[in-house]
């Protein structure tokens, strides 16, 4: 996969995919495509879906060729216990507010520490349960690459990123 050296970001950040107006959307993200930019970066969170729907309809209307779209997944506490299944519905919501089939990246967006806690995930539920869903949703053509958002402790990052299950990684810079 080819990626430019700047992507989109889609977020909260400004707002402007969340909250901006709709056509003024429709010509930045044209006018990005035509300066080189193919990688658009959101998340059900950047505004509760909005960003995902925003940029769906957006690219619906311009149809690109060659773009690159990312999510991403926050699991809250209460769905520790069923990761595959919140894992799953929630690129189901995402891929049907971006009018897509699949994505070309599904990123983690929890924090990753050594043994979990609050909105945490531990090392063992990302490579034992995150990952096997996210492998299954993979080959059933819904996503194309594994993506984290690496936050958390970075001796717990190591260990998922020695673990060579992820493909790509959002590093805070």
């Amino acid at each position: 996969m080819q990626l430019s050296v700047l992507g989109f970001g889609c977020g909260a950040v400004g707002g402007f995919m969340v909250r901006g107006d709709p056509a003024e959307q429709e010509r930045t993200v044209a006018r990005a495509i035509a300066a080189g930019v193919n990688y658009f970066d959101t998340a059900v969170q950047y505004g509760n879906g909005e960003s995902e729907k925003n940029l769906g309809r957006v690219l619906q209307k311009l149809k690109p060729a060659n773009v690159v779209v990312g999510t991403k997944v926050r699991l809250p506490p209460g769905e520790f216990g069923r990761i595959a299944d919140a894992v799953t519905i929630s690129l189901e919501a995402s891929l049907a507010r971006l009018h897509l089939d699949r994505v070309d990246i599904f990123h983690l967006h929890n924090a990753i520490t050594e043994t979990g806690g609050g909105s945490a995930l531990s090392v063992q539920q990302v490579l034992g349960d995150v990952v096997p869903a996210f492998e299954r949703l993979r080959q059933q053509g819904k996503i194309r690459f594994l993506g984290m958002t690496a936050v958390g402790d970075t001796p717990a990052l190591q260990q998922v990123i020695d673990a060579g299950a992820f493909h790509s990684a959002q590093v805070v810079y």
